[in-house]
């Protein structure tokens, strides 16, 4: 009688109906078919355009910080100008008015 299953588990429940022993129970997984990486699930339509939705913002938000810093630069560089042409100026009306003085 060794070969017959039995057909109360250990719980007192039907083995095709106690979900203890089917959780328990060691399995088989089924092996990745040929077109998957073992690892990774495969990406549905709708993570896809999640992800490139994410990827548009950060771009946008990276371009326009460059582009913020490349106008900031320019601003820098024209209030740089225009103090060394009022320097210039203020400098050559100072000369100009000091000579009549003498």
């Amino acid at each position: 009688m060794e070969g017959v299953a039995p057909t109360i588990c250990p719980h007192g429940l039907a083995p095709a109906t106690c979900q203890i022993c089917r959780v328990l129970e060691p399995t088989v997984l089924p092996a990745p078919g040929p077109g998957r990486r073992p690892g990774r699930g495969g990406a549905g339509l709708t993570a896809n355009l999640a992800g490139l939705a994410v990827l548009v913002v950060v771009g946008f938000v990276v371009f326009g910080w460059v582009l913020a810093a490349f106008f900031a630069v320019l601003r820098i560089l024209e209030l740089v100008a225009v103090a060394a042409v009022a320097g210039w100026a203020g400098f050559k009306l100072g000369v100009r008015r000091g000579r009549r003085q003498t």
